[in-house]
């Protein structure tokens, strides 16, 4: 971010914002300002705040010296010159080689150090994670729910071992939130196309009532899937009781003591009262003709069928429609409608020629004509 003289503001990204407005919705804890450089210092050495535990300090690190911040009281945020909020500045100050920004927690600490930061109150003008946590509490009143468990995942793409955890969940929980997480890298499929057929997912196959998207658009500090407290974080922060991660999670950590599994988020569930669920990888046996874990199956790994999202994702990337024993048509054929539009100029005299209709002729959509190729190539009758 820089400081524009001419307004007086700081120019943020959106990744910055998002952060911003989990920290004003206390989703990271109950300190809802830019911390002073004294409370930073006291989370690097202790990684507590008021006895919460905080992975990194709250402050904000601009490109800006610092005499010219000391000359404001209080700055505008802009973003894409629209102004979305300001901060009154309590002090600035810079940081040291230690420091580990929440904005950019993957950065380098050669490329934080000696950056100036900004403490101080701060308010939003039009907060989406505001509104969206308030539609949670609102369906959360509404099912007078007590256990709550949440997940997080990019769901890049959506798979049928993703569907065995939401299953798993949904029996032992009266309300399931799932967040919606960017993509590593951007690499992955763009958010409103996961968002798309992950909704047509659950309206399809499972409660509705009983799930709850959390989007965290433009909010790149989970992409990494590196540090599974700061999601738990935010998890316990919004009210759930208990957490479910997958046992691949890239940072877990797994390890075992006296032939127990346990992750470094064993401790930290005891002093932050969340339950933490870890389950194990889940694939398709086919000596077992369904999907287990690996933890439960007897059969080798030469019968597993694994569900690595890489492959799925380069596999619908290449145009080929995944097996259904690995996707649900719906989900794959909404992939592949959304990245070949219009792939095929003469569909409807494909569609007609060679599936059955009821003699009426009706326009179908390019998702229609995926899912109608699935069903077909589930037919094992000629097999």
């Amino acid at each position: 971010m820089e400081f524009q003289e001419k307004n007086k503001g700081l120019n943020i990204s959106k990744n910055e914002l998002g952060v911003l407005s989990l920290i004003k919705e206390g989703l990271f804890g109950t300190c809802k300002h830019l911390m002073s450089e004294e409370e930073s210092q006291k989370i690097l050495k202790t990684r507590k705040f008021k006895g919460e535990f905080f992975p990194y300090p709250l402050s904000f690190a601009t490109k800006n010296n610092e005499e010219l911040l000391k000359n404001e009281s209080r700055v505008n945020l802009f973003l894409n010159d629209e102004i979305i909020g300001h901060i009154d500045i309590k002090n600035v100050f810079k940081s040291d080689k230690n420091y580990a920004d929440i904005f950019n927690p993957n950065e380098t600490l050669s490329k934080s150090k000696n950056k100036v930061r900004i403490s101080g109150e701060f308010e939003l003008y039009n907060c989406k994670i505001k509104k969206i946590k308030s539609e949670f509490l609102s369906v959360k009143k509404k099912l007078n729910a007590k256990k709550i468990t949440a997940l997080f995942s990019s769901f890049d793409p959506l798979h049928r071992a993703h569907e065995r955890m939401f299953r798993w969940m949904i029996d032992k929980a009266d309300l399931v939130v799932v967040f919606l997480i960017e993509s590593y890298k951007n690499d992955g499929f763009d958010f409103a196309l996961k968002e798309k057929y992950v909704e047509k997912f659950i309206q399809s196959y499972l409660p509705p009532e009983r799930i709850f998207i959390f989007p965290l658009k433009d909010i790149d500090i989970f992409h990494s899937r590196l540090n599974p407290a700061l999601e738990t974080i935010v998890a316990k922060n919004l009210g759930c009781t208990k957490f479910v991660v997958g046992q691949n999670h890239a940072g877990l950590g797994m390890f075992y003591d006296g032939n127990q599994p346990k992750t470094i988020l064993n401790e930290f569930s005891k002093d932050y009262d969340i339950e933490i669920i870890v389950l194990p990888e889940f694939v398709f046996c086919n000596k077992c003709r369904m999907i287990v874990s690996t933890r439960s199956c007897p059969h080798g790994n030469h019968h597993h069928l694994h569900y690595d999202s890489n492959s799925l994702k380069s596999l619908l990337r290449a145009g080929l429609i995944p097996p259904a024993v690995f996707m649900r048509k719906e989900v794959s054929s909404t992939i592949l409608s959304s990245l070949f539009p219009k792939r095929f100029k003469n569909m409807q005299q494909i569609y007609y020629s060679l599936f059955p209709t009821n003699g009426i002729l009706e326009y179908k959509k390019d998702e229609e004509f995926y899912q109608k190729l699935l069903e077909i190539h589930q037919m094992s009758y000629m097999v």
